[in-house]
């Protein structure tokens, strides 16, 4: 099973949430739009089962749509997580039939993930993660 992580704002949330989930036994793949320094790298150490790629600004649509259409074509594709509404348009618009879940996360003031918005139903446990005051 695998996610795929649209990073163009913010990483820190994203990162949390992925290793929650990676956790849970799901691979996380983050496309972290702008290309990242060998020391932001490594601030950003991946835990197992999580990997992190800097795409440069102009690169980065078409290398999500290709990593989208990858994932769909494997078939492990369970989770897509975008930090802003508009990618979550365009991912929405672009690959209408991902096979997995579309979800929008925001990041909390303390930094942590926040789940906002989702595209189809998500499976509880992905619900739990968010720490939304109620």
């Amino acid at each position: 099973m695998q996610a795929i992580s649209l990073v163009e704002k913010g990483w820190a949330g994203a990162r949390q949430l992925s290793i929650q989930l990676a956790r849970r036994g799901v691979r996380v793949r983050h496309l972290v739009k702008g290309a990242l320094s060998r020391e932001v790298l490594e601030v950003l150490t991946p835990h197992e089962g999580m990997t992190i790629h800097g795409v440069p600004r102009r690169a980065y649509r078409p290398v999500a749509w290709l990593a989208l259409q990858r994932g769909r074509w494997r078939g492990d594709l369970a989770l897509v997580l975008v930090d802003n509404e508009r990618a979550f348009q365009w991912v929405s618009r672009v690959v209408p039939s991902l096979g997995g879940r579309l979800v929008l996360i925001q990041e909390a003031d303390d930094g942590s993930p926040r789940i906002a918005q989702a595209g189809a139903a998500v499976d509880p446990a992905l619900m739990a993660l968010d720490r939304a005051p109620s």
